[in-house]
């Protein structure tokens, strides 16, 4: 098994527990399932493309893959009945699917570079003109997907959790929801959402037994981020570290939120961006 997925030293933390992993496909994903599987859940593979969510269960990371498309309240509502039919009692959620927008973001890369190119002579001509062009379906869908979605799994897995009265759920939320990213308003809107969503259900969830907490990536480098960006290079000089994430990156904090070592956590947003934002 690769290292990087590889969990920590002594018994697994989260042996037996069943888990479900939204946009576990691919990237980052992948990797969320892989090292949830090391850890010892069962892990079910959720994603818009049923071929990828299958070859995540073939590499290892999960024993069951279910197509969904989490914009769609009643198929997340299905999938958490199946799972919890075929697998056991669910234990821990990982929000994780989202949508890049690439389409907007092949636009703002483009003028993002020909500011930068303006920048080095002293003078930005260029205007983005991000938030101007921006569609009215490109802003709903960003919405459906990340916030509707985020939404959607954490209802469905607050209602299966609660009689037990035990759960984790792990929303993925951005640095973008906290700075705002220039250019993507309807990226930064929705990952800001889901932090408000997180405290809120937070609060209210606890007294039944089920911590909600939520992750901020920076920068990191897969298929979403890069569709995002559109072309358009990090910006690596803004990250004290002075390099761009990795989804292994990710993994560490992620596992800590669902075991009980993070027991006394609930309603937080963990900041894993390289330094970029300290508090």
């Amino acid at each position: 098994m690769s290292t990087q997925f590889a969990s920590h030293a002594g018994p697994p933390r989260l042996a037996g527990r069943v888990a479900i992993v939204t946009g576990g496909g691919a990237g980052i994903g992948r990797a969320i399932c892989l090292r949830l599987a090391a850890e010892g859940a069962r892990v079910a593979v959720l994603d818009l493309n049923q071929s990828t969510a299958e070859r995540t269960v073939t590499a290892g990371g999960g024993e069951i893959a279910l197509a969904l498309d989490v914009s769609n309240s009643g198929a997340v509502d299905a999938a958490v009945t199946r799972v919890e039919r075929e697998l056991g009692p669910l234990e821990a959620f990982v929000n994780n699917a989202g949508a890049s927008g690439a389409e907007h973001g092949l636009r703002v890369g483009a003028r993002l570079a020909a500011q930068r190119a303006e920048a080095a002579g002293g003078r930005i001509e260029t205007p983005l003109d991000a938030l101007v062009r921006l569609t009215d379906e490109e802003w709903r869908q960003l919405l459906a997907v990340h916030l509707d979605g985020t939404f959607y799994g954490t209802r469905a897995a607050a209602r299966a959790m609660a009689p037990r009265r035990r759960g984790a759920i792990v929303n993925m939320a951005s640095i973008c929801g906290i700075e705002g990213c220039t250019g993507h308003p309807h990226y930064s809107a929705a990952k800001a959402g889901i932090i408000g969503l997180t405290r809120s259900a937070a609060k209210e969830l606890i007294f039944q037994g089920i911590r909600v907490n939520a992750l901020a990536p920076g920068f990191i480098d897969s298929d979403g981020s890069r569709g995002m960006l559109g072309g358009a290079s990090y910006d690596t000089a803004a990250t004290p570290l002075r390099r761009v994430g990795t989804p292994a990156d990710l993994l560490g904090a992620l596992a800590f939120l669902i075991s009980d070592e993070s027991a006394f956590v609930s309603g937080q947003t963990l900041l894993v961006n390289g330094g970029r934002i300290a508090g």
